[in-house]
């Protein structure tokens, strides 16, 4: 792993932030789906709240063994959410235990190819031995953040996914950028909203502070979460209105405070739906038809 360096190559990347965008929103919050990430740990480090958050949401995104996660955390995590009933996606992250995915680490795209297929390979060899696949891929740490940004990796990412199978969704941060990766790779995408961070009025994230973000966690989030869910607006920090097209909504899951949460947004939305379901529901009937 290469960490805190930029090669290169990097200066030819076209780099560009999303720009102000005004979205439709046609959802109204009744179908919306929730996620979270699981399989957060690695060892004896696990996530004691993540698991407590199954009962109120509708998809969760497992750590593949790199940024976290390891085959037995992974494995008990996949038997809960089947328990539950829940859609999986692969939480793919860089290779990063130290710093959860945190760090910045610049790959090639040969080497980002590699890494997303590795990482789905490991969790579609568990899911497929329980008869389940995976519906959703999301990107932790870095990777997300890079996913907005960076055009390159964003499509080196989606074209990684549609090798491994064209009927996976790309969740993410709405923004031109990922739009354009998944419309190159011909895959879904998934428009997500993460209702416990703040918001700039060009549609990106700040960055979590635990000095005032802690403070008022779970009024504030459940704020976000009542107006995105009526108006199909977002609030942001200069108090301007945010439009979203939103299809699923993301709860953390690595405090205590977030199980209420999970349940309080749960309790708003009249009928949660995982994400395209619509799409995997035909894909199976057609399959079944054929034997």
């Amino acid at each position: 792993m290469r960490t805190n360096r930029r090669p290169n190559f990097r200066s030819r990347r076209p780099m560009s932030r999303p720009p102000q965008q005004s979205y439709s929103f046609t959802t109204l919050g009744k179908n919306l789906d929730l996620n979270c990430d699981a399989a957060q740990g690695f060892g004896i480090y696990q996530n004691q709240y993540e698991e407590e958050l199954f009962p109120y949401v509708t998809s969760i995104n497992i750590a593949c063994g790199l940024h976290a996660g390891d085959p037995i955390t992974m494995n008990r995590v996949i038997d809960s959410a089947k328990k539950h009933n829940l859609s999986i996606g692969a939480l793919i992250g860089y290779n990063d235990l130290f710093g959860n995915g945190q760090h910045e680490v610049y790959l090639d795209v040969g080497e980002i190819r590699a890494l997303v297929l590795y990482q789905l390979g490991a969790l579609h060899a568990l899911v497929q031995a329980k008869g389940l696949e995976i519906r959703h891929v999301r990107a932790h740490g870095f990777l997300y953040r890079q996913l907005y940004t960076d055009q390159l990796i964003t499509q080196t990412v989606a074209k990684a996914i549609a090798e491994f199978s064209s009927w996976v969704t790309l969740v993410g941060l709405s923004g031109h950028v990922l739009q354009e990766g998944c419309r190159t790779a011909n895959i879904k995408m998934g428009q997500e909203v993460q209702i416990a961070k703040k918001y700039r009025k060009d549609g990106t994230i700040l960055p979590y502070s635990s000095k005032s973000d802690s403070k008022h966690f779970l009024e504030d989030s459940l704020r976000r979460a009542r107006e995105l869910i009526t108006t199909g607006s977002i609030t942001c920090e200069d108090k301007s209105k945010l439009r979203v097209n939103a299809d699923t909504i993301h709860l953390p899951s690595d405090r205590k405070e977030a199980i209420e949460l999970a349940k309080s947004i749960r309790a708003l939305i009249t009928d949660p739906k995982p994400l395209h379901v619509d799409r995997y529901d035909q894909y199976f009937a057609d399959f079944a038809s054929l034997k």
